[in-house]
């Protein structure tokens, strides 16, 4: 077994119990949510070894804020009480799991100590964000203490798409689950990597360890036109001698050295483009499991990849190599 999966999710029994019930009746409470992947790391570990996964990485997506909402709690008591149970729960095997610290990025002063403490004292690695709050995507200030700290620990931030605005769904008509996963996920992980390079979040805080799920959604099949864009934003400056924002010196496609991205539901041909502008270097093997079951996620992905046409090397950057940087393995 060799390969580290880097998209996983696991949540404590009376979160997602608070979430089968609000969810009681439609898709997600008697089909997704069922799964005992999503309290039990015991079905992780099956799956594990079915697809030869060594480690995996263990994150929160942007389940933790309808969860607070289901169970009627302050986001920062979910946020202990998912940082508790998954440092006890990855017990189970202890060289096998990898599970991130939860934040509430609005949570203040406390919520940075409660990160603190996930960190320092229960010995969580890597922390788990989304790529929005409310639609306040990582641009805002807000987030940079957190960055800060990804820094200073030297540790990813592993970034889920969040839940769609409603003002986006409503603008956008993405008026069912199949608009709204298939369309405003993808166009959530592009949204919030374009706003963050417009903000100079990258050029701020060049070499932190950004993970974006989905290959970055949308962003790999975007560059002719981010080249075009930046022809002519570049033209109008100068020809109105204003002085050159900081994104406008680099292409979108040298940002895309500033993060990385992991396989989730991504094709042979989507994975290739991803290959194009972002090079093997930044891509991560991830699964998604439980949201995900096998034959979409790792059971899927894995033959994507053998589709690719890649080298044994670049292969092997894919499935562990990149992840062993990010996670500081040896």
């Amino acid at each position: 077994m060799n390969l580290i999966d880097c998209h996983a999710h696991c949540l404590p029994p009376t979160i997602l119990d608070a979430l089968r019930e609000f969810a009681a009746g439609s898709y997600l409470g008697r089909s997704l949510y069922a799964d005992e992947g999503f309290s039990s790391l015991e079905k992780h570990l099956a799956l594990m070894d079915r697809f030869g996964v060594d480690k995996e990485v263990i994150n929160y997506g942007n389940l933790l804020v309808p969860a607070a909402r289901a169970r009627k709690l302050p986001m920062g008591e979910v946020v202990r009480m998912v940082n508790d149970y998954i440092a006890e729960a990855a017990r189970i095997a202890p060289s096998r799991f990898i599970p991130a610290a939860a934040v509430d990025p609005m949570g203040g002063e406390s919520a940075l100590k409660e990160l603190d403490r996930a960190v320092e004292k229960l010995g969580l690695f890597g922390i788990s964000l989304s790529t929005n709050l409310d639609g306040r995507a990582l641009d805002d200030p807000v987030y940079e203490p957190i960055f800060e700290r990804a820094k200073s620990w030297n540790m990813p931030l592993w970034v889920h798409p969040g839940q769609v605005p409603a003002a986006w769904q409503q603008a956008l008509g993405l008026h069912n689950r199949y608009l709204n996963s298939g369309v405003g996920f993808l166009l959530d992980d592009m949204l919030c990597l374009i706003k963050m390079i417009t903000a100079n979040v990258f050029d701020r805080w060049w070499g932190v360890k950004f993970v974006f799920c989905q290959l970055g959604g949308f962003l790999p099949f975007t560059m002719g036109r981010f080249d075009q864009q930046f022809f002519f934003e570049r033209r109008v400056y100068e020809q109105e001698k204003k002085p050159m924002p900081e994104y406008l010196q680099r292409r979108v496609v040298e940002y895309c050295q500033a993060f990385y991205v992991d396989t989730h539901t991504a094709d042979a041909s989507a994975i290739r483009c991803a290959l194009d502008c972002m090079s093997a270097d930044r891509i991560v093997l991830g699964g998604d499991y439980p949201i995900s079951p096998p034959e979409i996620g790792l059971g899927y992905t894995i033959p994507q990849l053998d589709k690719v046409g890649l080298s044994a090397a670049d292969r092997t950057k894919i499935e562990r190599g990149n992840a062993s940087k990010l996670l500081n393995l040896p």
